[in-house]
Parts: structure tokens; sequence; C-alpha cells
């Protein structure tokens, strides 16, 4: 191990039930939780011992998140942005630890970046979203059914932040929106005369994956710091004019997190690589451009996600970070406490926001909305009493009440709670390539043994819902609908998981025939495997790209 790696503590390392490609904690009065999601299309709540306390599912996947208390309760709720092109608004229900989806939009695209923040400066909460549609929006509250303010781009919309920016020509700092593009376009987006209004915008010829604001060059002044996909991490003044750049060797920068981990005031820039790098730069000394790497590690594979968390025993401000590892690690900075602390200035002064017209500002009022389609369908059967008209025809059939009930409430619950975790390896999956004892033949291609693969399956406990209370509820009655759920064999999870394990690893593959090769060599059957891949592809978790270079990849999904 180099020295650079001896320079951080593992705290510890939690296995996810899936790829993990987002992770936010969130604050609720003196508690910190940890919410992340991923491939499973579910965000998960954690507790600092490690428990998940509870989860909540979408149709698409966990792409990113956002706390931010937009109820002004003490407690902090979470911004999402899923797979499917649905952009919504979780609370954490104080006192019993639960999720509840309190805001549900519906892109066309997936959503790629989530943030909120007073942009208007009116005492008001904006949320804004950015898709894959080449739009951003802008809703007024987690009210709104549509977007107050709606901007069209050429390509994708990657990567947003709000921060607070002095400009060279005014005194009080703006609090701008920075938005990032998949061709490389960088805007700088202020709210002037009641409407977004574009300061400054820079063409990078490469895709925004990341951008933060903070203070890097220790002036008591923010810069714009971005991760682009052509390796380079950049730091930008206030004008949008690129005055320091890092070069990442052999990978490129896709996430970013600017804050102070060995207590000295002078914030780290950390950056999680497709590679699974993880490097973290500091800069020393005061007013300078002197960013330097402090120290790095890796993970196994793509780090997709780069958070932080403060140990509540010893104040430590610690690094969380994962992604396709299907895990989040926990490190903190060994020097953290032993340097002397810079006496940086604090130059931003925050300007004021403007006042509201009415004495009274009107309350934030929600209510709990379905966070996926199951739950839209089960909302129409109880709204509609069509579940009571099927409990009241299965009572014909001799079947008691409470047994209808439960059913329906272990049908609408279908989440992992906890995890009985399955571990065996794909030599035991195929039957004509399983020997005496369960013991696989070993495959040899061009003189060289295969590696066994060994997948992790997770098994989800069911839980009661809130469907008793529901059906008690009067109202008309409807028509029954035959309900048949399909579901997965184990062999065929594990097929798709190993589809989506083997493209981690190589990123691409020429052809559909390398790939059904490639699985083949296994012992899966090429019609099997094509099966899979056909049915990975309409669900958007592969892609076939017939531009350069070309090939079957991972999608985004």
């Amino acid at each position: 191990m180099s020295k650079l790696k001896k320079q951080f503590n593992l705290n510890w390392m939690f296995e996810c039930p899936d790829a993990v490609l987002t992770c936010s904690t969130l604050k609720c009065g003196d508690n910190t939780y940890i919410v992340f999601g991923g491939h499973d299309k579910t965000l998960y709540l954690m507790d600092q011992d490690l428990n998940i306390l509870d989860s909540i599912t979408f149709d698409g996947w966990v792409r990113t998140t956002y706390p931010i208390d937009i109820t002004q309760d003490g407690c902090e709720e979470i911004l999402v942005g899923a797979g499917d092109g649905n952009f919504l608004v979780v609370k954490l229900v104080k006192g019993i630890n639960k999720l509840a989806g309190i805001m549900n939009y519906k892109s066309k695209g997936k959503v790629l970046s989530v943030i909120a923040g007073d942009f208007t400066r009116d005492n008001n909460i904006e949320l804004i979203h950015g898709s894959e549609d080449k739009t951003l929006k802008i809703f007024e509250n987690i009210d709104s059914t549509e977007p107050i303010f709606t901007l069209y781009y050429d390509s994708w919309v990657t990567a947003i932040t709000l921060g607070y920016l002095k400009l060279p020509d005014v005194d009080i700092p703006i609090y701008g929106l920075l938005v990032g593009t998949k061709n490389g376009m960088l805007q700088l987006i202020q709210f002037k005369e009641n409407k977004p209004d574009i300061v400054w915008q820079k063409d990078f010829d490469s895709q925004i994956n990341t951008i933060e604001v903070g203070d890097v060059t220790n002036n008591g002044y923010y810069e714009i710091i971005i991760g682009t996909d052509d390796s380079f991490i950049r730091v930008l003044n206030t004008e949008g004019v690129e005055i320091k750049s890092i070069k990442i060797e052999k990978s490129r920068p896709i996430s970013l997190k600017i804050i102070d981990i060995d207590a000295d005031n002078a914030k780290e820039i950390i950056v999680g690589c497709a590679d699974g790098s993880l490097y973290i730069y500091h800069n020393p000394h005061l007013d300078s451009l002197d960013i330097e790497l402090k120290w790095k590690t890796s993970a196994s594979n793509s780090i997709k996600i780069v958070s932080s968390i403060v140990n509540p025993d010893d104040g430590i401000t610690n690094i969380l970070f994962g992604g396709y590892d299907r895990s989040i690690r926990c490190i903190s900075d060994l020097e953290c406490g032993e340097k002397p602390p810079l006496e940086i200035p604090y130059n931003i002064k925050i300007p004021e926001s403007q006042t509201l017209d009415t004495k009274d500002p009107k309350p934030i009022i929600f209510e709990t909305v379905p966070t996926n389609i199951r739950e839209y369908i089960f909302k129409y059967l109880i709204d509609n009493r069509i579940i009571e008209g099927i409990g009241a025809e299965l009572e014909k059939k001799g079947y008691l009440t409470d047994s209808v009930v439960e059913e329906f409430q272990r049908m609408i619950s279908e989440k992992p709670d906890s995890y009985d975790k399955i571990t065996y390896s794909v030599w035991t999956l195929p039957e004509d390539e399983i020997g005496v004892g369960g013991t696989a033949k070993a495959l040899v291609k061009k003189g060289k043994r295969i590696k066994p693969i060994v997948v992790e399956q997770e098994i989800p406990t069911q839980k009661g819902g809130a469907l008793i209370d529901a059906l008690k509820q009067e109202g008309k009655k409807g028509k029954v609908i035959e309900n048949t759920p399909s579901s997965e064999t184990i062999a065929e999870i594990n097929l798709k998981t190993i589809i989506i394990t083997h493209l981690e690893k190589f990123k691409l593959v020429s052809t559909k025939k390398k790939l059904i090769d490639d699985i083949g060599m296994l012992g899966y059957g090429r019609d099997v495997v094509e099966k899979q891949i056909d049915k990975l592809r309409m669900e958007g978790v592969l892609i076939y790209s017939r531009s350069e270079p070309k090939g079957w990849s991972l999608g985004t999904y």
C-alpha cells in the first residue's frame, strides 16, 4: 500500500442490495440519517448504526438525491430523480422513521440532477431538476403540478447546483444557478426582473458530470468546480474563466464534493472516478492556486457517489463513497485536527431575501402521493372500492375477509425492509452444468480456466401497510380486476446480474454476438442469454450505440 493510501481510516463499509447511484445525509432534529439508492429502484433510509429503517420504491433507477428542509419543520425532505423520468419529493415522517412521497412529477426523460433553494429570493424554496429531455424545470413548491419556468437546451442536462457567487461588477453576491450539459455547455443563471437571466455561457467540449461551488483558493470567495468527461477537474472564477485544472490520469471524474475533512478551515476537493479511484486534493496556503493531491484510495468499480457525514462521537467529518461495487464506504482523514487552522476570511455576504407582501405566509400543506405505478394502481382500486368488490366475491368462495386483506397488504408492500443474504455460485445455475453433489463442471476456453463468479441475491421480507384502514372507507363499488403478478426465477435474476456485472467491468462490448459468447462461457444457452439481453435493452438497462465507439454498454436508466 502506498504512502498516500495510508492517510485515512476505514470506519465502516456497508454492503448494499445493488449498485449505488446516489447517497445523501438527511438531518432531522438532532438525528442524522443516510439515504441511498440505485439500480434496484429503491430509496433506503439508514441510521448511523447502519440499520435500514425504511425504504420506498420507484419505477426507475434512483439516480440522484438532494436533502433540504422544504416544509420548515426542522426535518429535511429528499428530492429524488429517477430513471423513468419521475421527479419526486420524499418526506421523513418524524417519530416513526418512515418515508412517504409528497410530490411526484413525470418528465419525458431520465432525471439526471436535482437541486432546491430560494432561487427567486422570495423566502420560498424552489425545486429544480434537469433531465434527458433537454430541459431544466423550476417548480415553485411541492404543491406545483407544473413548472413555473422551463429552460430548453440542445443536449441532456447532466449537472446542476446553486451557490452564492460574487461577480466582479456587483457588490452583492448573486444566488446563482449553474447548469451543465452532455455536450459540455456550462451556464450561470440568476433570477432578475422576475425571470431566469443567463449571466454567461461557456463551452468545454466535454460532458459536464458534476458541479460544486466552494472556496478552494482560500480567499474567502467561492469558486466553481466542475468535473468533465475529458478527465479534468476545472476550477473557474465567477466569470466562468478557468483558473486551475487538474488532470485525472487514466480515468474521468463523475462525482465531486467540496468539504473540510481535516479541520484546518480549508476545504478539500474530493473526486470519485469511473475507474474506482478516489482522489483528495487540498490547498495548504491562503489566497492561492497551490491545489495538490493529498492522498487517494480506490474501490473495485466506478464511484458514483461522494458524500459526507459527521461522526457524532468525535465530530470528525467523514467521507462516504460508493457505486457499482454495491457498497458504501465511510473513511476519515488521519491528519484531522493535527494541522494549525488557516485564517481564511469570509468575504461572502449573503443577500437578504425579499419580504413577502402577506403578513402571514401561506403554510405548506402536503399529502402523501404514490411513488410508483403499483401504488397508483392500488390507490385507484381503493378509491373506487374495487378491492372491496374483490373481497366480497372471494367471501362467497369461503375465504375469510382477514385473509383477503392480508393478501392485498402483502402485494402492496412488497419492498425490502431487511435482507436475508443468500450466496451461491453461478456454476450451480445452468442445470446441464451441475455435477455430482452440486459441484460445477469446469469450463475451459483456449487453455484458460474461467474464474467462477459469486452472486449475492437479496431476498426481501414483507411488511404490512395502511390498507386495512383504507378498506374501511365508504364509497361506490367498482369492478373486479384480475391481477396476475409476474416473477423471475433465481436463474433469471442471476443471469441479469452477470450481464450487468460483465458490462460494468468491460464498459463496452462491440457486438451482440460477442456479448452472448462471453456470457455463454459460463454455461448458459445462447437463446436464454439473447432473450435476457433483449429484455434488458427494452428496460433501458442495456443500450447499443451505432456511433463511435460502437457497441453494447450499460444504459443510464
